[in-house]
């Protein structure tokens, strides 16, 4: 799963998307969801049977030692056998299969190296693991790293700037803290961080940092939320050890959500081999060296710090007290490669018997920032297994009314390159034919088990986990009290689906086992971390029943199997908060008192039109679910925008992107740009309304 450098913005949409609904419409225990009940529905329920006992732990770690045993970044050799591998077990299981390439900005480490000059010398051991003491995991992945940093060579005092936030930017300028000359020490994962009134978009903390002569940045992953200060550490529980770090995109002048998804040197545009691209040097880049370090190599710099003391907000979870510093001084070297490497999307096709132009995609990433046993084998391992199970039902005469296509995507770990170039080569024809998208990525860290879905597809998820047995083999994972253990919630970003959902307006999921997952983008996420995470290859065999179960009801379904009424709620829901933040960003000038009243109205027709397909699911009226489901689309449609959304036109979809009301979130305190949001909101919910209308 990719992490980018979100920094206040990243905390805010994790903060948003833990906002979970309970499903609010109406659902039946004799038909399912988006099907007209009768012989089609007793025939799915038997065929569920049969793939419910493909699934297991022996397959499960076949399939992880031919994808994990090696490191495999996109771009290279092992990537390349991986996606032969993927290819040939598709075609095993009689999948009709395709290999797609792009070219792609690949950046990846040349040289790094950290070294304390003053008051005293360490040579930091860039590795994870023990210092001295590396396991051949550990030596085999190489030091963590982070994307998006320069070259350089750079010797200055080391300076705590806690997130780098504007408010934290804001308490260094009034202390009188020096960044000139400095390299900023950066914490990441601060407990307690985010919400609505620290998203500002047109914030880049890079480009602030430089303003203010910062020369080289440290980033390390706060104890408290990724450590030991959440339990038991790696390995012998989910949270990083001090001597875990974390391989991510790091700090840009491009900052967060102003620009096309995909390969920057493309924008906007798909990468096919020999389209042209710019040079790295020709885009907005960062052009001072930036590290990943561990929590142990931050802690031994913050240990040695003088001066003024930080905000008690600022404080890591090390039992000292923190200073600004600017007392030591730091030797920061490094080196990157950079260049247009190949990438390899796998696909494989069981066509549909009646609709085959319609279809059910299951896609997952197969390149890793490390070992990718986890992140993301744990999600191609479902969806190999899902073939299988597949492959057994079609032995017995089955074939899916829809066509089910397995993607392998690639790129993912560079910034979701492959499915964004897929989608820039084929946009207009994948969002008239896929029918649901299925994320599977990294499924397989822990309790609790969470449902990601596309408002609307709440209940239908609901029914799919009312049948599978959880992991630990006592209740089914329906069986939660949704007010305490959420299940069911929005979407929110992080994998592939962003892009299908955001994108094109596809309903998407995203679902598995999401516990704490401390050996994300680490040497830590090989084929012996399987151990911490999924004993017994256990969750493994539950994230594939369900996802198989998933991808079966759907392609059989009559229509698409929404509860509409799920969306309004989900916005109201929302917007609580949300107007709250608005009102004090802009002095009261801005209420968004307007839309609740719009969406209460929105919610009504909504329940209406739940209530009557419910009923012609129950009585088997394939007809009227038919009529209903034209009139549920077309309201659907009134939040798609082809012209995208004000700040990024990329991104097309109005009710949600990471967060519900995406143009209303990222205008940030711009009166004018919330209006406009405000506007073209009311507008959306209106013609969202009038399309249910009898």
């Amino acid at each position: 799963m990719i992490v980018r450098w979100f920094f206040a913005v990243g905390s805010a949409l994790a903060w948003i998307g833990a906002a979970s609904v309970l499903p609010s419409t109406v659902s039946s225990d004799t038909a399912l969801v988006g099907w007209a009940s009768g012989a089609s529905v007793a025939a799915e329920l038997n065929a569920e049977k049969v793939v419910m006992g493909v699934p297991s732990p022996a397959n499960a770690m076949e399939i992880e030692r031919h994808l994990s045993s090696a490191p495999h970044r996109a771009g290279s050799a092992a990537d390349y056998a991986t996606a032969l591998y993927v290819q040939q077990r598709l075609q095993r299981d009689g999948f009709t299969t395709r290999i797609k390439e792009y070219q792609v900005m690949f950046t990846g480490p040349l040289h790094e190296s950290l070294t304390l000059l003053s008051p005293r010398r360490v040579n930091f051991d860039m590795l994870e693991g023990t210092p001295g003491h590396h396991t051949k995991w550990e030596l085999m992945a190489g030091p963590p790293f982070l994307e998006e940093s320069g070259d350089g060579d750079a010797t200055g005092p080391v300076v705590y700037v806690n997130a780098a936030s504007k408010d934290d930017l804001a308490e260094i300028d009034a202390r009188g803290v020096s960044l000139r000359g400095a390299i900023a020490l950066v914490r990441l994962g601060a407990p307690g961080a985010g919400g609505f009134r620290n998203l500002d978009p047109s914030y880049i903390a890079y480009n602030e940092l430089r303003k203010r002569g910062v020369i080289g940045i440290l980033e390390f992953m706060e104890p408290a939320t990724t450590g030991y200060g959440g339990g038991a550490t790696w390995p012998a529980g989910n949270y990083k050890n001090l001597n875990m770090a974390e391989r991510m995109g790091g700090m840009s002048p491009r900052g967060f959500g102003m620009f096309p998804p995909g390969d920057p040197t493309s924008a906007g545009k798909a990468p096919v081999p020999g389209a042209p691209h710019k040079s790295w040097d020709d885009i907005p880049h960062a052009t001072i060296p930036e590290l990943s370090i561990t929590q142990a190599t931050a802690r031994t710099l913050l240990s040695g710090m003088t001066g003024k003391v930080v905000p008690s907000t600022w404080h890591p979870m090390f039992e000292f007290v923190q200073h600004f510093g600017g007392n030591e001084t730091v030797h920061v070297q490094t080196k990157f490669e950079r260049r247009l490497k190949t990438i390899w999307l796998v696909f494989g096709d069981l066509k549909g018997s009646e609709q085959p132009d319609s279809i059910v995609m299951i896609g997952s990433h197969r390149d890793a920032m490390t070992f990718g046993a986890i992140d993301p084998g744990s999600g191609t391992t479902v969806m190999l297994q899902d073939a299988d199970a597949f492959h057994a039902l079609a032995l017995q005469g089955w074939r899916p009314k829809r066509t089910i296509e397995i993607a392998s995507w690639d790129g993912h770990e560079l910034g979701l390159f492959g499915s964004a170039a897929y989608i820039y080569e084929d946009g207009p024809q994948l969002r008239q034919s896929v029918f649901q998208y299925i994320n599977t990525d990294q499924l397989t860290t822990g309790d609790p088990f969470v449902v990601s879905a596309s408002p609307g597809l709440y209940a239908f998820m609901q029914q799919i986990c009312d049948v599978v047995p959880a992991a630990d083999g006592h209740s089914m994972l329906g069986l939660r009290d949704q007010r305490v253990d959420p299940l069911l919630n929005p979407i929110v970003g992080g994998s592939d689906h962003q892009n299908f959902s955001y994108m094109l307006g596809v309903l998407s999921t995203s679902n598995g086992y999401y516990g704490a997952f401390g050996a994300h983008h680490t040497a830590e996420d090989n084929l012996d971390g399987l151990r911490t995470y999924d004993p017994g290859m256990k969750q493994a065999v539950v994230t594939a029943q369900v996802t198989a179960i998933q991808a079966m009801r759907a392609a059989g379904a009559t229509v698409e199997p929404l509860r509409l009424e799920e969306i309004p709620t989900q916005m109201l829901k929302d917007l609580t908060a949300l107007q709250a933040t608005t009102i004090e960003r802009t002095n009261g000038s801005v209420t968004l008192s307007e839309l609740r009243a719009a969406l209460v109205a929105y919610q009504t027709a909504a329940h209406a039109t739940d209530v009557a397909m419910q009923q012609a699911e129950t009585k088997g009226d394939a007809t009227a679910m038919a009529a209903l489901a034209a009139k549920e689309q077309a309201s659907r449609d009134a939040f798609y925008r082809s012209d995208g959304l004000l700040e990024n036109s990329y991104y097309h979809t109005l009710d949600r992107v990471f967060t519900s009301f995406p143009e209303i979130v990222f205008a940030g305190g711009k009166p004018e740009t919330l209006k406009k949001g405000e506007d073209r909101m009311l507008t959306a919910i209106a013609e969202a309304t009038a399309a249910l209308k009898p």
